[in-house]
């Protein structure tokens, strides 16, 4: 740190500033930005960044600069989860005044933000990646309990009809069912059914 420096070199913080800019350094970005290193010190990752002990260095310089940067040149953008474990850092509340400043876009895929960049080029490849990860929902015209029961009484009874079906769980479960309703999810699921029993 700046104080440590000064006091083992005997100078003023002023001269430590002015030689570290002549002889080239970087910033933590941890800590609040509290240590220095040598520019020739780090061994950046492909990411640019470096730890000593639990102290993190970027190549791109802050820890904003840094998201950005990452963020920037991911193909479908980055989740606060990838950015913590790339940056050994908690980053969730930058994300969220980066998000709010319009510094980064984001989109929610499986339950959790993606941080894309906000230059347009770049964020709509982004956003058509993301489309990609995105896991597909089965539309269905029935609820999932009302499913549920319907392929119960059809496997107990394969021969009953679609209006059968509908009566039988409303007999039985007290929840109306049109048989339209059933005969498009049926339809849906791509489920064949055998011939119904006359009504």
């Amino acid at each position: 740190m700046l104080a440590d420096l000064a006091r083992s070199l005997d100078y003023a913080l002023i001269s430590v500033r002015r030689l570290l800019k002549q002889i080239g350094y970087f910033r933590s970005y941890t800590h609040n930005g509290k240590w220095y290193t040598m520019r020739d010190s780090p061994q950046f990752n492909r990411d640019g960044i470096w730890h000593h002990k639990d102290i993190g260095f970027s190549r791109h310089g802050s820890l904003i600069a840094t998201i950005v940067h990452l963020v920037a040149r991911s193909p479908a953008g980055l989740s606060a989860r990838d950015l913590g474990e790339k940056l050994q850092h908690p980053c969730h509340a930058v994300l969220t005044n980066l998000h709010k400043n319009q510094v980064l876009d984001r989109v929610q895929v499986s339950g959790q933000f993606r941080y894309l960049a906000v230059e347009q080029e770049i964020n709509c490849r982004q956003r058509e990646q993301t489309a990609i990860l995105a896991p597909s929902t089965p539309v269905t015209s029935l609820s999932t309990q009302a499913a549920v029961w319907v392929l119960v009484e059809h496997i107990k009874n394969p021969g009953l009809s679609f209006a059968q079906l509908a009566d039988r769980i409303q007999e039985q479960r007290h929840l109306a069912l049109a048989p339209e309703s059933i005969q498009q999810f049926f339809r849906e699921q791509d489920l064949k059914k055998t011939p119904e029993a006359p009504s």
